[in-house]
C-alpha cells in the first residue's frame, strides 16, 4: 500500500511514526509538506499514526482495515481525521 501523508496541522510535526501492518516512519513533516510511504501488508491489519505536534503526542487512524490482496494508493491528511485518538 501507497500513502501519501500530509501534513494539515498549523505546526512542524515530528517523529511520525506509522503503526501496524508493516509500520514505517517520517521524521518530519513542515506545515503543508507531504511525503510518500509504502507500507507492506503481510496480514489482515489496520494503519495509525502517532507523532508529535508542539511537543504534543498525538494518535489517529489511517486505515481500520487492510489486507495483503487490497494493492492501493491513497492520501491522507493528517490533523483532518476525525478519528483522533
Amino acid at each position: 500500500m501507497r500513502i501519501n501523508f500530509t501534513n494539515t496541522t498549523q505546526t512542524t510535526l515530528t517523529n511520525i511514526n506509522i503503526v501496524g501492518c508493516g509500520g514505517g516512519k517520517i521524521d518530519k513533516l513542515e506545515v503543508g509538506e507531504s511525503e510518500t510511504v509504502w507500507i507492506e501488508i503481510p496480514r489482515d491489519c489496520s494503519i495509525s499514526i502517532e507523532y508529535l505536534s508542539t511537543g504534543q503526542q498525538k494518535k489517529e487512524s489511517v486505515v481500520g482495515y487492510a489486507t495483503s490482496s487490497m494493492g492501493q494508493k491513497m492520501k491522507h491528511a493528517i490533523g483532518k481525521n476525525k478519528d483522533q485518538f
